[in-house]
């Protein structure tokens, strides 16, 4: 196989890579969209595919478009800016469903239609930054500092003066900071900064292992003002955070559980959500300490007296907060990071069956592994639906529901 070759790209799979044969080889290339014709140059020869990257777009797909980020080709956090939005959200779609047939091994997804971004850039109200020292030469071992995301290799360093994908405020504030010599110059090799924005507290900045002076925002949301402890998850577009909320309030108005147990609770968002739609007992689940005390002052500041909040490790939680309750009155609530649901907590899900369980995904991979697991102790997917949380990104959020069978 030569290096140099012509193809046709049949897809774009999870996660936001083209997809073509040559003789019979499964090649991969980004920045691509399906039905183009490229000239290629083959990158990397594996057991069982080849990675490629583009020379020309031969034949572009008509919905191809100018990305909106410079950086566009070269950052590897976006794969999807050089086509237009309503193309991501069928690509995300299918590919949800593949991941659902081929892992997740069911054979009719019941997948309910997208709910995409209100914006496709400029969404994100927060971003970690890495700095690294640039090194030219013996002569000059000091040209300065890049401060950007990891580069493809997830070793160097890129250097983004601005990240389209950040809501304007962190962009400013960062503005500031790249031309504030005694910052930059202060900055470390291996340092990471946070940059955050909340409506009431503005644009903060922080730097990894050293706390900033505002240790508790307060973060908007459709049920109200929510506090957050600056190290704890949020959600990162808060629209798409409403969105999810309401789809929860809906579902929790079908379903009716007398019990919930919102396992990976962070500061409380679902479980506040609960509470203000009358389900009478709710038990959150965190191993973040600082995160279970917001929650817990949420409950309070939103006279939610039914929330109670605990920090413990997932499994142990789980034990603790579904030993005492009925099975069929209970709902599970799990929004797991990007990993996915550890075998022991899977473990514990079937040995305590509760009625009802929502699983909010972040990676679409390990959710259909986690579904498969799930389907051999007595779980059937109802239905789920894709929020786009991360727009321009490969990945997408979603709300699965799955029931117990319980004979």
């Amino acid at each position: 196989m030569n290096n140099t070759v012509k193809l046709k790209i049949s897809d774009v799979v999870y996660p936001g890579r083209g997809l073509a044969r040559i003789d019979g080889c499964v090649v991969f290339i980004p920045g691509v969209l399906p039905g183009e014709t490229v000239t290629a140059r083959i990158t990397r020869r594996r057991k069982n595919f080849v990675e490629a990257e583009i020379i020309s777009i031969d034949t572009p797909s008509p919905q191809r478009v100018v990305a909106a980020c410079p950086l566009s080709g070269t950052c590897p956090g976006c794969c999807y800016q050089h086509m237009d939005y309503a193309e991501e959200l069928r690509l995300k779609q299918a590919q949800f469903k593949s991941l659902l047939r081929r892992i997740g091994r069911v054979e009719e997804p019941p997948c309910l239609p997208v709910t995409p971004s209100s914006a496709s850039i400029n969404y994100r109200n927060r971003i970690t930054l890495h700095a690294s020292r640039v090194i030219e030469s013996s002569r000059n071992p000091d040209k300065g500092i890049n401060l950007g995301y990891f580069a493809i290799d997830n070793r160097s360093v890129l250097d983004i003066p601005a990240c389209p994908l950040a809501v304007e405020e962190i962009n400013r504030l960062l503005t500031r900071l790249r031309a504030d010599q005694k910052f930059i110059t202060g900055l470390k090799e291996g340092d990471a900064l946070s940059l955050r924005y909340t409506p009431t507290d503005g644009a903060l900045q922080w730097l990894k292992g050293i706390t900033p002076d505002r240790t508790i925002l307060t973060e908007t949301s459709c049920l109200g003002p929510v506090l957050v402890p600056y190290d704890a998850f949020f959600q990162v577009n808060i629209p798409i955070a409403d969105a999810l909320i309401r789809r929860l309030t809906d579902i929790l108005s079908e379903t009716r559980p007398s019990y919930i147990i919102d396992l990976y609770c962070g500061a409380g968002i679902f479980a506040l959500a609960a509470g203000k739609a009358g389900v009478p007992a709710v038990l959150g689940i965190d191993k973040n300490k600082s995160a279970i005390r917001a929650a817990r002052q949420n409950a309070r500041k939103h006279d939610l007296p039914g929330l109670r909040f605990e920090s413990l490790p997932a499994p142990d939680g789980l034990e603790y907060g579904l030993t005492p309750l009925p099975p069929e009155e209970t709902m599970l609530i799990t929004d797991p990071p990007r990993a996915g649901l550890s075998k022991d907590v899977i473990a514990l899900i079937a040995s305590h069956k509760p009625g009802t369980l929502v699983y909010i995904s972040c990676a679409a991979d390990t959710l259909a592994r986690d579904v498969a697991r799930l389907s051999e102790t007595g779980y059937v997917i109802e239905n789920t639906q894709i929020f786009d949380m991360f727009p321009r990104t490969p990945y997408f959020e979603s709300i699965t529901v799955l029931r117990h069978c319980s004979g």
